[in-house]
C-alpha cells in the first residue's frame, strides 16, 4: 500500500513503484544523495509526489519497509571517520561498476577495469579503477625542459598508488574502489557502453585512450605483462592514429610514445602502423631512452627503439 501522506491517492502502488524505477534507471539504480535529490524533484513535477513532502520525508519513504524499493549500501574509506552511503533496489541486481562510478560527479571507468570491459584482457580485475574526467585543462608541461637524467630519476623510484581507495561488500563479495586523480588536459577517447545490471550505459574510457592511459599508468593495469597483451588484442581494432592524438591531447613530460611503439612492435604490428607511431614522436624527445614501468630491478634495453622493459617480460 503506497504511503498516503507521500503520494496522492490518485496514484496506485504499481504507478508509484514504476515511476520510481524509472527514474532509478538514469542513474542506474545507484542514488546518491544528488540522485535523490533529483528523482524528488522530477516527482513532484510529474505530479506524484505531493507538494507538503519534505525531501527528508521522501528519502525515508524510499528505504522504509513498507515501500520495499530501496536499501542502504556503506561504502567505506580508510582515512574517512563516516561512511558514504548509496541506495541500491532490494530487489533487483545493479552493477558494481554503476556503485564504484556513483562515487564522484563526472567519471569513468578506466585503466584495468576498462582493458577488462573492452575485451583487451582475458583477467578480471578485483580493483575497480575510476577516473575523475576533466573538463577544463590544466597549465601544460609540454614546454618544461627535459633531461636524461630527468626521466632516469623519474622511473627509479616506485610508482605512487593513489590513496582513495573505497571499500564495499556487495552480494556476498567485497570490492575496491581506487579512485584516481583527474589528467592535465581535457578527456577525450570515452565511449558510453552497456553492462549486467545498468539499465543506463556507462562511461568508460575507449580501447585507443585505455591503452595509452595503461601505457602511461600500468602499475593500475596489471603490468607491463599486460599492457603488451592488451596491445595484441587490440590489434584488429586499434585506430593507431586516433590513439596517437590521444596520447598528443595528454601533453604528457615523458616520451610515452616510445613505450607504445615497443609494444606496438612485440606485439607484431606492421610497419606501417609502426612508421605511423615513429613519425608523430616529438623530434626533441626522440634522443631520450624510455621506460615501460617505474623501479624495474632486472631490465633489458631495446637498443633500437631506445626503451628499457622488465626482464622476465614475454611475448603477447
Amino acid at each position: 500500500m503506497v504511503a498516503q501522506y507521500v503520494f496522492y491517492k490518485k496514484k496506485n502502488s504499481k504507478e508509484v513503484s514504476d515511476a520510481v524505477k524509472e527514474e532509478s534507471a538514469a542513474f542506474n539504480n545507484v542514488l546518491s544523495f544528488s540522485a535523490i535529490k533529483t528523482i524528488y524533484n522530477n516527482l513532484q513535477k510529474r505530479q506524484f509526489l505531493l507538494q507538503k513532502v519534505s525531501f527528508a520525508g521522501f528519502r525515508d519513504y524510499l528505504v522504509s519497509p513498507e515501500a520495499n524499493l530501496f536499501e542502504e549500501l556503506r561504502i567505506s574509506k580508510k582515512d574517512k571517520e563516516a561512511d558514504t552511503v548509496r541506495l541500491i533496489p532490494r530487489n533487483e541486481p545493479v552493477s558494481p561498476y554503476a556503485i564504484a562510478l556513483s562515487l564522484s560527479g563526472r567519471t569513468y571507468i578506466s585503466h584495468y577495469s576498462a582493458l577488462y570491459l573492452n575485451d583487451l584482457t582475458l583477467n578480471v580485475p578485483k580493483p575497480i579503477y575510476v577516473k575523475k574526467k576533466r573538463t577544463k585543462a590544466k597549465v601544460s608541461e609540454r614546454n618544461t625542459e627535459l633531461s636524461q637524467s630527468q626521466i632516469d630519476k623519474a622511473f627509479s623510484t616506485p610508482a605512487r598508488m593513489t590513496n582513495n581507495i573505497y571499500t564495499f561488500e556487495y552480494d556476498g563479495r567485497p570490492y575496491e574502489v581506487y579512485l584516481l586523480d583527474q589528467s592535465a588536459t581535457v578527456d577525450k577517447g570515452l565511449t558510453e557502453m552497456q553492462v549486467p545490471n545498468a539499465p543506463s550505459e556507462i562511461s568508460v574510457s575507449g580501447v585507443e585512450k585505455t591503452l595509452v592511459e595503461c601505457t602511461v599508468k600500468p602499475d593500475y593495469s596489471g603490468g607491463a605483462q599486460e599492457v603488451l597483451e592488451a596491445f595484441a588484442r587490440a590489434k584488429g581494432e586499434l585506430k593507431v592514429l586516433r590513439m596517437m592524438q590521444l596520447l598528443d591531447n595528454g601533453q604528457y613530460l615523458f616520451p610515452y610514445g616510445k613505450n607504445i611503439l615497443f609494444y606496438m612492435d612485440r606485439a607484431g604490428y606492421s610497419e606501417q602502423q609502426k612508421n605511423l607511431v615513429a613519425s608523430r614522436l616529438d623530434p626533441d624527445k626522440k634522443k631520450f631512452n624510455m621506460y615501460l614501468q617505474k623501479n624495474m630491478r632486472d631490465k633489458l634495453f631495446d637498443s633500437d627503439i631506445g626503451v628499457y622493459y622488465p626482464k622476465g617480460l614475454g611475448a603477447a
